[in-house]
């Protein structure tokens, strides 16, 4: 088929068609386009706003951010991997307004997920016993946990219960201190 424009120029309109040439795809002439420099640009969800340019610094603050975010995991994550452990936790969280941090590396994942667990519930509530903070977190955040049921046995011999007492002498002998699973070493 034969065509009258030059070889070399796009079509503006095709005749009848409506498609339209990249030419004319010119958003950044746009109203809601902001040009932040270096092929980017700030668009305005709504039909008729206009970025302004702090709009513009609030992407890039945003953008910084979370490429320093990305930036920081993959160094934690090649950090971790450096040790010499199979598991390893590096955390770092904010508490009142400061910054703490707490790393473990272990072969014993229960070791090391144990330490860091009661190390961030030491710093939750100074006032509580890290094992009451912990139970309190895991009810508060709604998340079910599932004990085998062989850890009831030794509760039941440190409170000396049977399976012929009753769930009101489970609930009477739990009034102080709580369920403690598993339970306290006794010296």
């Amino acid at each position: 088929m034969a065509s009258d424009d030059p070889p070399d120029e796009e079509p503006s309109r095709r005749d009848g068609e409506g498609v339209v040439g990249p030419g004319e795809l010119d958003y950044t002439a746009s109203d809601s386009v902001a040009d932040l420099g270096g092929g980017r640009f700030v668009v305005a969800t709504d039909r008729d706003g206009t970025p302004t340019v702090d709009d513009a610094e609030a992407v890039e603050d945003d953008r910084s951010l979370e490429e320093r975010g990305k930036f920081a995991a993959q160094q934690t994550s090649r950090y971790v991997s450096d040790r010499d452990a199979a598991y390893g936790f590096s955390l770092t969280a904010a508490f009142d307004g400061s910054v703490a941090h707490r790393e473990r590396f272990s072969d014993d994942v229960a070791a090391a997920f144990g330490d860091i667990a009661t190390w961030y519930a030491g710093q939750v509530d100074t006032d509580a016993s890290d094992a009451e903070v912990l139970g309190i977190l895991l009810l508060a955040s709604n998340t079910d946990v599932t004990f085998p049921t062989k850890v009831l046995a030794p509760v039941l011999r440190e409170h000396g219960l049977t399976p012929d007492d009753s769930i009101a002498d489970l609930i009477e002998a739990l009034a102080g201190e709580g369920l403690r699973i598993p339970p306290s070493e006794r010296d």
